[in-house]
């Protein structure tokens, strides 16, 4: 076959003769803006010159492309080719789910790209991509600022150091140095260059390395004992102090040139050499690919556009017009890319980059050892103990992946996911009769009454189908999978091994911030503190608005109303920065500058809970407020009459009268409290170290940041909703919500 590659590239490349099909290839891809345009001009480019093969571009956010990638291609839809960075190749290609490219390879096609961008798309010695560019991170300065980039560390910290007090026109601080150093993605370059290491030669999880401590003594050098780093940093944060002029360097990657304001005079610089161990920074470095999907329809059609696309001319404009630092060796020889000196610096900075590791385990690491960084930085660990908790994390994560993946074999994975399906669609249905069992007066009543009103409840049948679809079948397809393991690509049977290890809390003790007791716990003070502020915070203000003597009530009402109206993960967005510890009004308000809210479990938790309750007390004042507006008049004349006070009133006419209305809410507003994911996923994102994650939260890490472990999380949200289910059923029968609700 490997012969045959250059044969079939030239007929596939050349003019369709008459009455032959055009191949199609769907290509996908996330890029956004620039790069995006880039790439559809060498698309166009392609098609100009290949009639015979037809490419589809479809664009795919960033937050569900790698998902839609997993769970299209097993199933034989989604792309031909698509673009992803190096890292999940050795997960998909033990799932088989993208094709190894040595059998389409013509002689000499790899010596157009960098030696370092080839290494990275290799696994278990085949070649999974064709690469087309590659991300690491340098040093960004502003000239106005640093008029010469430092060379060594000792010189980064002495200008940074010479920024310390200086303020902007507007009064404002100026910070020397800005990067996100709690991620372990920015952090690679001082973890690397102090000789420091994830895995050992033997594929073995280190961690606990020497030289990873000394990195981190580095970083609590420069957060906590020199505080030349703000404590508090995102992406969104590096962005907005360099382009207002307020950060004289950042650490950053290619991408951040498409974000800095025009204005900005700004160059770009190797990152520096570390005094203490005298070698140079290295950066992570990651290798962006075309990649072929094992499901592809024509493979060597889709290889052919691979080639193509990857060639020095489409290099070039994604270079020049896309700012990507291309894989391609030659284009850096090219005038017009010699003449950008950034660009030029990315091509040094590879010299020293380190690839990142593409086996499986890589993505068990991630979060853990950013966890440890954040201990570090905000002083709640020494080095040594944070990178040890981080190595036992992420250990026992490694060793329960690496089991599951032992125990692959018998059924394929389509067998099993259909098996999957259909324990699913039994334990619903199994759920579904108990509930009716437990309902079945209500539900006959029901079933009599459909009888009588059948022309009634054929109008309601399109939307009874649609909550079948849209509710029941998840359901089911995620309880059946709550009875499997998934492992690359593959499910097998684990019967009830997922409950018990969670219930039994197998890999973490209770009191463990992992552990489900835990989360348990912290869900249910989340949820019962939010639930009793919503409702008295919104009866409160139903009862200032229904006075009659109150003007401008319905400017109150509509200006009330509005946190509730605004989508939630814009607000909690918003309520983030304002926590932030260097720039937030928070902090400017109570005068608490430099304290950081994400360091205390407490903290975290209360800036949670005033953006929940900022968003949550509107729903309880406009269900009171109804409540209190049919409340009849003459109650209250005659309790006047009889001399009660506002207290009584209040105790013995409103409230028992405001029962029927608040129950209902109350056990609604406990439902969405319980499982309120937006807030806490962006607003303290967990911090510290996931103690204030609840159950729902936790689910998703486990399903998306924790070896895909699908089943587990399955078993997760199956938990949540037996206890969502048990708590509505009680609370039904003590305080009758929903009596009537059949009649």
């Amino acid at each position: 076959m490997r012969t045959l590659a250059p044969i079939l590239l030239l007929s596939l490349l050349a003019p369709p003769a008459a009455g032959q099909d055009v191949a199609e290839v769907e290509l996908w891809h996330s890029y956004r803006e620039r790069e995006r345009a880039a790439l559809e001009k060498t698309i166009r480019d392609f098609a100009a010159e290949n009639p015979r093969i037809r490419v589809k571009a479809t664009f795919v956010p960033y937050d569900a492309y790698l998902d839609k990638i997993t769970a299209s291609i097993p199933r034989g839809h989604g792309p031909d080719v698509f673009i992803v960075a190096h890292d999940r190749i050795g997960g998909w290609a033990d799932a088989a789910l993208i094709a190894p490219l040595t059998a389409y390879l013509p002689p000499g096609l790899l010596d157009r790209f960098f030696k370092k961008t080839i290494d990275p798309l290799t696994y278990r010695r085949q070649l999974f991509g064709l690469p087309t560019s590659f991300k690491s991170t340098a040093l960004f300065y502003n000239r106005a600022l640093v008029p010469e980039p430092p060379r060594t560390t000792a010189e980064m910290i002495a200008l940074a150091e010479s920024f310390r007090g200086k303020l902007d026109k507007n009064g404002e601080p100026v910070y020397g140095l800005v990067y996100e150093h709690s991620s372990t993605y920015f952090h690679a370059a001082w973890l690397f260059g102090f000789k420091g290491q994830l895995f050992n030669s033997r594929g073995e999880l280190t961690l606990d390395h020497p030289g990873n401590a000394e990195s981190l003594h580095f970083l609590h050098k420069l957060v906590r004992e020199l505080h030349l780093v703000p404590e508090d940093v995102t992406s969104i944060k590096v962005t907005s102090l360099f382009n207002t002029g307020r950060a004289a360097m950042v650490i950053n990657g290619p991408w951040f040139r498409g974000e800095i304001d025009p204005g900005i005079d700004y160059g770009a610089a190797l990152l520096p050499e570390i005094a203490q161990s005298g070698i140079r920074a290295r950066p992570f470095v990651g290798a962006e690919a075309f990649l072929l999907s094992a499901k592809a329809k024509n493979p060597e059609a889709a290889f052919a556009v691979m080639e193509a696309l990857t060639r020095d001319s489409a290099a070039r404009v994604r270079c020049l017009e896309g700012f990507q630092p291309v894989a391609n060796v030659k284009v850096y020889d090219d005038p017009a890319v010699r003449a950008d000196p950034v660009m030029q610096i990315f091509r040094e900075e590879l010299e020293y980059a380190v690839p990142m590791s593409n086996d499986p385990a890589m993505r068990m690491v991630w979060v853990p050892l950013d966890h440890a960084l954040g201990n570090v930085a905000a002083g709640r660990a020494t080095p040594e103990q944070a990178l040890a908790e981080a190595q036992q994390r992420a250990g026992s994560q490694i060793a329960e992946f690496r089991k599951s993946a032992a125990l692959k074999g018998g059924d394929t994975g389509h067998d099993e996911f259909v098996r999957a399906i259909l324990w699913g669609l039994g334990g619903g249905l199994l759920t579904l009769l108990l509930v009716m069992a437990v309902l079945w007066k209500r539900v006959k009543r029901g079933f009599a009454e459909a009888v009588r009103q059948r022309s009634a409840y054929a109008y309601i049948a399109p939307a009874m189908l649609a909550m079948g679809l849209l509710v029941f079948v998840p359901f089911a397809v995620g309880l059946g999978l709550s009875f499997f393991h998934y492992s690359q690509g593959e499910y097998y049977y684990a019967g009830l091994k997922n409950f018990s290890d969670i219930l039994s809390s197998r890999e973490y003790p209770i009191t463990d911030s992992f552990s489900f007791y835990y989360k348990l716990f912290v869900t249910i003070v989340w949820t019962v503190s939010n639930v009793f502020l919503h409702l008295v915070i919104g009866l409160g203000l139903a009862l200032l608005l229904k006075n009659p003597l109150l003007k401008l009530k319905g400017l109150y009402r509509v200006l009330l109303i509005i946190p509730w109206a605004i989508p939630n993960y814009i607000t909690a967005i918003v309520w983030r920065g304002m926590f932030d510890a260097d720039e937030g009004v928070i902090n400017h308000l109570l005068g608490l500058q430099g304290f950081s809210w994400w360091n205390s479990p407490v903290s975290a938790f209360f800036a949670n809970l005033v953006c929940n309750c900022w968003l949550g007390f509107p729903f309880m004042m406009v269900v009171s407020l109804g409540a209190l507006q049919s409340i009849p008049k003459d109650l209250y004349e005659a309790a006047d009459v009889d001399g009660a006070s506002r207290w009584r009133k209040f105790r013995h006419i409103t409230l028992p009268l405001l029962k029927p209305a608040l129950f209902p809410a109350i056990i609604l507003g406990v439902i969405w409290t319980f499982n309120m994911f937006n807030v806490i996923y962006l607003v303290s994102r967990g911090a510290p170290n996931g103690s204030t994650d609840i159950l729902v939260i936790e689910a998703f890490r486990w399903a998306f940041e924790r070896g895909d472990r699908y089943g587990y999380a399955a078993a997760y949200s199956t938990l949540i909703f037996i206890i969502l289910l048990v708590y509505t059923l009680i609370t039904n029968r003590v305080t009758r919500a929903t009596e009537g609700a059949f009649e």
